[in-house]
């Protein structure tokens, strides 16, 4: 049996290790941790069934970074170590030269949208290159295009994402979030809008209940416009489960809109151990929903809506997903459609809902869809 060497930047954090477990269930792959940190790298590692997990200590700031995981000669590199807002091609760029596949979980518009500037070098080297394989852009897509499958025809998409309380707090996506809020972002369908501006209140069904939301800079508002080409309205909003939480960062990013404030990515660290303070008055249960209106040649005006609500602590297992999912597709593991599609590209229109779900269907995460 051949052995495809999978090596996992940022292998043990949130959505890194679960990537990682998932991976590892494959006796096609053996996978390899990678971080900052050995002592935690290691004992992820060996915490991996099947004892098909190494560590190796990575940081891809410093010059020699990239040599150290280029050493290990993996097939695929999953990079899961955000944040990506300020971050360059160098990871992908020196995947690429050297004839390995790449994916990584970024949901930093930039960036996503960008990769498709090393697609000559990346289909020069035969190798896949992805970006964005996460919950944004590649479920919030796929659960548009199941909702309606000719792009043609979308009108408006509206989407929320609203996770747990005690769902992981990584640092990265904290301070992802924090560098845009009250800053203006481009709206999907055109014109502007500020990041956790729109304060609005969605209704999921039980256990989740209401929740507020607001506007978050993600990669579809890059990526959308081209698909959905008579998309005339959109929106894409996120949210915290402890509604005074969501509303005190929705005032601090008014304050930054306003100048009082210049950003509140500094303030990253500190909003962490306040939310932890809050973690007793928190659940495990978060959601997801898409919303689509859709005209069809007579004119009629047709709305539909998907959801995902995730209970006991498995929310985070939807951002790991996609990727592990890509890397399977990549490869070509027995029961996986193959990806052979080569070139460099943000990861929208290479899953499906179906494959999604199927992947998703071991965990306590339920789907919901007009019928």
């Amino acid at each position: 049996m051949s052995q495809h060497v999978v090596l996992i930047l940022g292998g043990y954090g949130a959505f890194g290790s679960r990537i990682a477990r998932n991976l590892a269930q494959h006796p096609e792959i053996s996978v390899i941790i990678a971080g900052r940190d050995r002592a935690a790298a290691t004992a992820f590692a060996r915490s991996l069934e099947s004892g098909r997990g190494q560590a190796v200590v990575v940081d891809v700031s410093k010059p020699d970074g990239i040599a150290a995981f280029l050493a290990a000669k993996p097939t695929v590199v999953v990079d899961a170590a955000g944040p990506f807002q300020a971050r360059g091609y160098d990871v992908a760029r020196s995947c690429a030269l050297n004839g390995i596949h790449y994916v990584d979980l970024a949901d930093a518009r930039a960036h996503v949208a960008g990769i498709v500037e090393l697609d000559p070098i990346a289909c020069a080297h035969d190798v896949t290159m992805i970006s964005g394989a996460s919950t944004v852009p590649a479920i919030s897509t796929a659960m548009v295009d199941d909702l309606v499958p000719d792009p043609a025809k979308v009108q408006e998409i509206h989407v929320g994402i609203s996770p747990g309380h005690r769902a992981p707090r990584g640092l990265a996506t904290v301070r992802s979030i924090f560098s845009y809020c009250g800053k203006p972002i481009p709206s999907v369908a055109g014109g502007i809008e500020f990041g956790w501006g729109g304060l609005t209140r969605y209704h999921y069904p039980s256990p989740v209940g209401s929740r507020w939301l607001s506007h978050v800079d993600t990669p579809e508002r890059a990526l959308w416009r081209a698909r959905y080409p008579a998309l005339r309205s959109s929106s894409i909003r996120a949210g915290f489960e402890i509604g005074s939480l969501h509303l005190v960062l929705s005032a601090a990013s008014r304050a930054v809109r306003m100048g009082i404030i210049s950003s509140l990515e500094p303030c990253a660290r500190l909003a962490i151990r306040v939310a932890d303070t809050f973690n007793a008055l928190g659940t495990d249960t978060g959601a997801m929903h898409v919303r689509v209106i859709e005209m069809h040649e007579t004119g009629t005006v047709v709305e539909r809506t998907s959801m995902l609500v995730a209970e006991k602590g498995d929310g985070p297992q939807v951002p790991a997903t996609p990727a592990a999912l890509i890397v399977k597709k990549v490869l070509g593991l027995p029961g996986y459609a193959p990806l052979a599609v080569r070139g460099a590209r943000p990861c929208i229109g290479l899953l499906t809902r179906a494959e999604i779900l199927e992947e998703l269907s071991p965990f306590a995460i339920r789907y919901y869809a007009d019928a």
